[in-house]
């Protein structure tokens, strides 16, 4: 007659076990015996019968002080009632069935593992009566320049599905007007479905670079412009360059102040979202002042200075001690 063994001795691991090498035993069986990985079901429930009652605290502290009785509650694999049995006791469990049933709905009966993390949901398949259950999505991400984005460009990309471990290769289009997290989704690229099922989908996410000049604001672009203070106090004609490589000549009117901004319509970013159009570029004027100054350089504003009669502060003045 066969010995009967203790769940400790189902998973494999010692009776003073931590809970994480619990975990990791019972994972690596489960994913051993799964029958919709083609294992045996029976030693299916085995293992995962134990890891009900060892991975709940309160249930593996009342099977400790059963076993130190000499007792092995459940676990009758092998006894008098053969390998079909399973005598859960009151103390530490319920009817397997239950529980069975449960954990192959998804409703948590092994305390909050998460049992899809292993079969990508193959599990509830199979309790659903064999439905086509589609696979599920799988994720990576791009790196993409600033001018990869703005014009476009073709990626060579291969990843690994998790299930069967093989890699698989495709060409990523990124398309020009590529936003930083934008996501491009490839159907048909993911996890294998089961049952028949469809496989899910590769959804690519895009880590757009930042341009040292030019500011990403959907299919918007800003830059700054600067301006000497001559420039912008007698006007002036500037090439300001735009995204896609080329010119346009802004007229900068006298008297324009720090900060003033320009618009030009359709010199943005493609816009991903309506094809065939482009955002707007905004060019945002920034007069410097010079830190260095030759002495006739000096004398001459010196003398603009003492001729220049305005009231800069009038609005401040009017709050200031005087009024």
């Amino acid at each position: 007659m066969a010995t009967k063994r203790s769940y400790y001795d189902v998973l494999g691991v010692k009776r003073d076990a931590s809970d994480d090498e619990i975990k990791r035993a019972f994972r690596k069986l489960a994913a051993k015996y799964h029958p919709d990985a083609g294992g045996d079901e029976q030693k299916f429930k085995e293992v995962s019968e134990a890891y009900t009652t060892l991975s709940d605290p309160q249930k593996r502290r009342e099977y400790d002080q059963l076993l130190m009785f000499g007792g092995i509650p459940g676990a009758d694999f092998g006894g008098s009632g053969g390998r079909g049995r399973y005598a859960y006791t009151t103390n530490v469990g319920g009817d397997w069935s239950d529980i069975f049933n449960n954990m192959r709905s998804g409703d948590g009966a092994f305390g909050g593992f998460d049992f899809s993390s292993i079969f990508g949901g193959a599990a509830g398949a199979r309790g659903a009566g064999n439905r086509p259950t589609k696979g599920g999505d799988l994720t990576m991400s791009v790196d993409v320049s600033a001018e990869e984005a703005f014009r476009g460009a073709t990626r060579k990309a291969t990843y690994r599905v998790p299930s069967t471990g093989e890699e698989q290769t495709l060409t990523i289009k990124i398309p020009a007007g590529a936003v930083n997290g934008g996501k491009l989704r490839y159907r048909g690229r993911g996890e294998y479905g089961t049952n028949g099922g469809d496989r899910g989908d590769l959804v690519i996410t895009t880590n757009v670079a930042e341009h040292p000049l030019f500011k990403r604001d959907g299919a918007d672009v800003r830059m700054e412009l600067p301006l000497s203070i001559f420039e912008a106090t007698l006007g002036a004609t500037v090439d300001v360059p735009t995204p896609d490589g080329t010119e346009v000549r802004l007229k900068v009117p006298a008297g324009t102040q720090d900060g003033k901004t320009f618009r030009f319509r359709d010199l943005g970013a493609p816009n991903v979202k309506r094809k065939g159009t482009r955002g707007a570029l905004y060019v945002t004027v920034r007069v410097k002042v010079p830190t260095m100054l030759t002495k006739k350089e000096r004398d001459a504003l010196t003398a603009l200075r003492d001729a220049d009669t305005r009231d800069y502060r009038e609005e401040v003045n009017r709050y200031g001690t005087g009024r």
